[in-house]
């Protein structure tokens, strides 16, 4: 029995290290989501054929990450969608589990605000 309710979508978020488990993090994040999405440093980028690498978001300054953030939740809100229905998977070398949309990085910046 599944402990959680498969998303419509699931975004994949580099803490540093996302790419040591690659094929791990990329078969959660199917699980998680009926579509995932990489968070690349430019943009959005569904996940098929190729896996694209998510940006490190530890690796990047405030204001980096603030400019990387706004792009995201353009695109998020260009897609249309539904925040209710999203789930980030945060993988890096210490840490990997799901947060939601929305959650703040850092000082005010979020994913999906």
């Amino acid at each position: 029995m599944a402990r959680f309710k498969q998303k419509q979508v699931c975004l994949l978020a580099n803490l540093g290290g996302f790419e040591a488990k690659m094929e791990e993090n990329l078969e959660l994040g199917k699980s998680y989501g009926q579509s995932v999405y990489s968070l690349t440093g430019d943009g959005l980028v569904k996940v098929g054929e190729r896996a694209p690498v998510p940006v490190n978001l530890v690796a990047l300054s405030p204001g980096e990450l603030l400019v990387w953030s706004s792009l995201i939740n353009e695109q998020i809100q260009a897609l249309g969608f539904d925040k209710d229905n999203v789930v980030i998977l945060a993988a890096g070398r210490n840490y990997r589990g799901t947060i939601p949309l929305g959650t703040a990085l850092e000082k005010g910046i979020r994913i999906g605000a």
